[in-house]
């Protein structure tokens, strides 16, 4: 279990210092360079998408040459990255180079989440429990980054996000060198294969519950600055309840889930997750969103680690990267589309419950989609999920 205790590391570093950029860079396109808000969501759409096409051959490679050469070469490449940065001004004020630096980080942070889910699921014998792990570490750097990122917007400038990121990967860097190699066993082919049904049946779920997920950047940030008027602090107060929600909440949940399996995990994970975000519609003081987070994220925390398990689980040994990019793929897909549709609803209505309805709809069609898939089939439904607790 030591490796899951390094990838975990990681990913809360990850999070400490990429949160803050991927949240906070929608309202820094806005008033740092004049970006529409429709301008921001074609600007994330466009990274998601590259990230979620280099997800699939990331971890096709990752099972081919080995996934802790991956994670390190991803990280040097995110350091690389902040580096340039914090470095160039000129960059950073430009239209043109810093949205190039900023899709950059996306792809990047995007590649190196196969070969990290390999390396838990080879390393965890029970698949949901180091996934578990993994949403709490991911979860801290989550909740704190964006907490961290409004007081440093405050108290100094967006300047100091891009400090603070460089020097979290740098530490990441420097922790991905300490990880033991896992033996891949991925064919020596590289290409892409979809025959695994179940798999894609998860990943399309998986794509609708992410276009919710994506609100939390264009939609979330720019509904509480701009029409409920929460300032940055308040902002990071928001994201850090989630990940004190978490980190709270993780062992209990991991606890039931493993009782009701990842079937029913999902399910309710689901519907909690969507209604937390459409939520935030009743809601225009900081007790409310913090209120609404709250909701989602426990619905979070039994979807999300429930969804790589069953990935895991409908998996081949030798094909636990490719399988595990192909899901983050989706996902990236969904974080593509979400932005977008954000950007486009907050440029046609201000009305809060029109907007939430529109951003959110896809999760409630996710979980009708993956109940439908699976209706009358016990045996699909034994298989996604491991031994049950007594």
């Amino acid at each position: 279990m030591k490796n899951v205790g390094i990838v975990t590391s990681l990913s809360t570093l990850r999070g400490l210092g990429y949160s803050s950029i991927w949240i906070y860079s929608a309202i820094y396109l806005r008033i740092n360079l004049n970006m529409s808000i429709l301008q921001d969501g074609l600007i994330i759409t466009l990274g998601s998408a590259i990230a979620a096409l280099v997800q699939i051959y990331a971890g096709i490679l990752a099972d081919r040459f080995g996934y802790k050469r991956f994670i390190v070469l991803s990280v040097a490449i995110c350091s690389v990255l902040f580096g340039i940065l914090v470095g160039s001004q000129g960059i950073r004020d430009s239209v043109l180079y810093y949205p190039v630096v900023f899709i950059g980080l996306m792809i990047a942070n995007a590649a190196q989440s196969p070969a990290a889910n390999a390396i838990i699921s080879e390393s965890s014998s029970v698949k949901l429990k180091g996934f578990s792990i993994l949403r709490v570490g991911n979860n801290i750097g989550w909740g704190i980054g964006p907490a961290l990122g409004g007081f440093l917007i405050i108290g100094g400038s967006f300047y100091y996000l891009f400090l603070f990121g460089f020097a979290t990967t740098l530490a990441g860097l420097f922790l991905s060198l300490t990880l033991k190699e896992v033996k891949p066993q991925g064919p020596r082919m590289i290409q892409f294969h979809a025959g695994n049904r179940l798999l894609i049946i998860l990943s399309v779920v998986a794509l609708l519950l992410f276009i919710v997920q994506a609100q939390e950047t264009i939609t979330l940030s720019n509904y509480a600055k701009i029409l409920r008027n929460l300032n940055f602090d308040e902002l990071g107060l928001v994201y850090l309840t989630n990940g004190i929600v978490v980190i709270t909440t993780q062992g209990f949940i991991y606890k039931l889930s493993r009782r009701i399996g990842n079937y029913f995990s999902y399910v309710i994970g689901g519907i909690l997750y969507s209604f937390g975000f459409f939520s935030y519609a009743f809601f225009s003081t900081l007790s409310g969103f913090i209120l609404s987070t709250v909701v989602l994220t426990i619905g979070e925390n039994f979807s999300f680690p429930a969804g790589n398990a069953m990935v895991s689980l409908v998996s081949k040994p030798e094909n636990i990267g490719r399988n595990m990019g192909t899901y983050n793929a989706f996902i990236s897909a969904g974080r593509a589309i979400g932005p977008l549709i954000g950007g486009v609803v907050m440029s046609l209505t201000s009305n809060s419950y029109e907007l939430w309805a529109l951003t959110t709809v896809w999760g409630f069609i996710s979980v009708l989609v993956f109940v439908g898939a699976f209706r009358n089939k016990a045996g699909v439904v034994k298989q996604l999920s491991e031994p049950l607790l007594q």
